[in-house]
């Protein structure tokens, strides 16, 4: 079990191991797939699900074979020594043990020869030659025995963590349909290019991310990507995540994204990723056991060489048998296996109970940082709002229409929602034939040239940049004011509406122990202290850009002693997201560079998953503490009763593969809900 902590020789044999299993599960679903084919379409018979228990049964037999055999061995030299005393019952006991025994041996030998001799394996066999010396053939045979099966069972629990995730997934599908003329071809999603019209029927999956076009609204199951089992209601020119399944109806979706940068083929990317990104106890732990083997195998040695220097410094006889056995018993009782295998199992396992929450962790180390988490910096737009503006209001001297016009001739070149909502408004009301050359995005706004003068379409912060004068308001709408040659034209309000969760997110982060929760946003003060009071958030920020997010966040983090996490979603806030402890990126997928900066991402755009993260952090903790204290204290226990020669060396079997097996068990169990 313990073997992936030694050397990288180690490591290979664990994944040679693993690749047995994929060997497996790649027979299982063969014989899935003919299985089907014989029962026919639509058939009722069960025979499906009887084969897939008989496929279960005999994986199990496939991979605990050599663990049955020496069992079956063990207990039969245990009933019949019983009957037939014999001296030779060492040679059967021997035989019994080569099964389990021989791969262990090869794995001591492969780790000697990458330089690791103090380690896990040598140990064992240490233990087990031990115990044949003083005649104790059965707990010799009990030592390898149950240490290779505590070494499968942990492999099994890792795996059964790996098919759950992907099996939360699901599989992508193999082929699409894309449609040509009046035509359907199947190929291959990643041959599909940008812009290409697939067809998806009911009940599949989209193969990458993609438009909907038509003129209905359609209902997509979207538990792969958001973890929400509520179907989810999306309208023609939405952008749909691949993993989603149409649920009532076939939909003709354009494709906006190539399979490699898809949603699915990002977050199994993410998964595999965080996998294998350490957390600081996992390297703690690696790091400690490199001496503790050492320290124990000198501790097992002194245990018996003192008591003999003591006897025979004193003349009497020593009973070496007897130190012999209490030697052994601190030996195999010693074995970390327990925290070796718990720790990094309970991590795999909160990657997984993350997953089927919508809740993407880059590496168990953000799960242990988002624990500590003390400061939360939330992103207002898109984050504690929809992100999806209405104009409310124009204010001008009678040049509403100019003012509208102008602002759209700008905001047609950008991405932020107020533009975008200010570009609908603009085709609601015809007002789209100003054009505009020289377009470019500039602090607090944009600038161009219409009709050869410059117009500034922006915040007020622009505006008195360009010493325009601009008149007061008491609107706590957001506000974007145009300005003409120099000259103030009007000023365009806009209102979104704040999420109906992040009130109820934002009071959970409070339960939770967060101290302070604070909005920064590049919106103006009234329109962020409007959201502020509504959310019941402790402070807010705003006209920021994103530099000011970022410096603010550096001066949060040296003068807070808990971690600090920002939440964001859009462009400008990577730089903030990177800059915190604990980046998050909001939204279904948020933008390219929020997920590409981010430590974690809420698939979706439900803010109360944010206190799930926190708490799933302090769970993982208390499991690890649980496991910890549990495995310390039996082994504590049985060491010191097998040094005053109490326990048997049975007793130090159970204090080393059994306390692990119960760790594992714990683990899955607290863990999987």
């Amino acid at each position: 079990m313990c073997k992936h902590c030694h050397t990288s020789k180690d490591t290979e044999s664990h994944s040679h191991s693993h690749s047995h299993d994929h060997k497996h599960c790649h027979s299982h679903n063969h014989s899935h797939h003919h299985e089907n084919e014989s029962c026919g379409s639509g058939s009722a018979c069960g025979c499906s699900h009887h084969h897939h228990e008989k496929e279960e049964h005999a994986n199990f037999f496939t991979t605990y074979a050599k663990e049955l055999l020496t069992g079956l061995l063990l207990v039969g030299g245990l009933i019949l020594s019983h009957f037939i005393p014999s001296q030779l019952w060492w040679i059967y006991y021997i035989a019994a043990v080569l099964p389990v025994g021989l791969p262990i041996l090869k794995e001591m030998f492969e780790s000697w020869r990458e330089g690791s001799v103090m380690n896990e394996f040598t140990l064992m066999v240490a233990a087990t030659v031990g115990a044949f010396l003083i005649g104790e053939y059965p707990e010799g045979v009990a030592v390898l025995l149950f240490y290779s099966f505590g070494e499968k069972m942990e492999d099994t629990a890792s795996e059964d963590v790996k098919k759950r995730i992907k099996s939360l997934l699901g599989r992508l599908p193999e082929t699409a349909r894309l449609k040509e003329d009046e035509n359907l071809r199947t190929v291959n999603p990643s041959d599909l290019k940008i812009g290409d019209i697939i067809m998806v029927n009911p009940g599949e999956r989209i193969p990458v991310d993609a438009i909907l076009t038509g003129n209905r609204d359609i209902d997509f199951d979207t538990s792969a990507i958001t973890g929400e089992s509520v179907p989810r209601t999306f309208h023609p020119g939405d952008e749909l995540s691949s993993g989603m399944i149409p649920v009532n109806r076939a939909v003709e979706l354009r494709t906006s994204r190539l399979f490699s940068d898809s949603s699915m083929t990002r977050v199994m990317k993410m998964i595999e990723e965080a996998q294998e990104s350490k957390s600081p106890t996992e390297n703690m732990l690696r790091r400690i056991t490199r001496w503790y083997t050492p320290v124990v195998f000198t501790a097992a040695l002194l245990l018996f060489f003192i008591p003999w220097i003591i006897a025979g410094a004193q003349g009497v006889s020593f009973e070496w048998m007897k130190w012999l056995r209490r030697s052994l018993i601190f030996l195999v009782c010693s074995c970390p296996c327990a925290l070796v295998v718990s720790i990094p199992l309970s991590y795999f396992a909160s990657l997984g109970n993350a997953s089927r929450r919508g809740l993407l962790f880059k590496g168990s180390k953000f799960v242990d940082a988002m624990r500590d988490v003390k400061t939360v910096m939330l992103d207002k737009t898109g984050t504690l709002t929809t992100g999806k503006f209405h104009v409310s209001a124009v204010s001008s001297d009678g040049k509403d229409e100019k003012v509208i016009a102008f602002a759209a001739a700008l905001d047609r070149e950008s991405a932020h929602p107020l533009a975008i909502a200010i570009v609908e408004y603009a085709k609601e009301k015809n007002l789209n034939d100003v054009e505009a050359t020289d377009v470019e995005t500039v602090s607090h706004g944009m600038s161009a040239i219409i009709d050869g003068k410059i117009c500034l379409v922006g915040s007020r912060s622009l505006m008195r940049s360009h010493d325009i004068a601009l008149p007061d308001t008491t609107s706590d709408a957001s506000e974007i004011c145009v300005a003409y040659d120099g000259e103030y034209l009007g000023s365009i309000y806009l209102l979104d509406t704040v999420k109906p969760e992040a009130r109820e997110a934002i009071a959970r982060l409070h339960e939770l122990g967060v101290e302070s929760v604070e909005i920064l946003s590049g919106d103006h003060e009234a329109a962020v202290s409007r959201v502020m009071k509504e959310v019941g958030a402790d402070a807010f920020h705003a006209s920021l850009l994103p530099e000011d997010k970022q410096r603010i966040i550096n001066e949060r983090r040296e003068n807070t002693s808990g971690k600090v996490a920002f939440v964001g979603d859009g462009i400008n806030d990577a730089p903030a997201i990177a800059a915190s402890d604990v980046g998050v990126a909001m939204g279904t997928l948020g933008t390219d560079l929020a997920m590409e900066s981010s430590d974690v991402v809420i698939a979706g755009d439900n803010l109360t998953k944010l206190p799930e993260a926190i708490s799933l952090g302090r769970k993982v903790r208390r499991v690890v503490t649980e496991n910890v204290t549990f495995a310390m204290g039996v082994k504590a226990l049985v060491m010191t009763l097998g040094a005053f020669g109490i326990a048997s060396l049975w007793a130090a079997v159970f204090a080393d593969t059994g306390v692990t097996l119960i760790t594992i068990l714990w683990t899955l169990i607290r863990l999987r809900k």
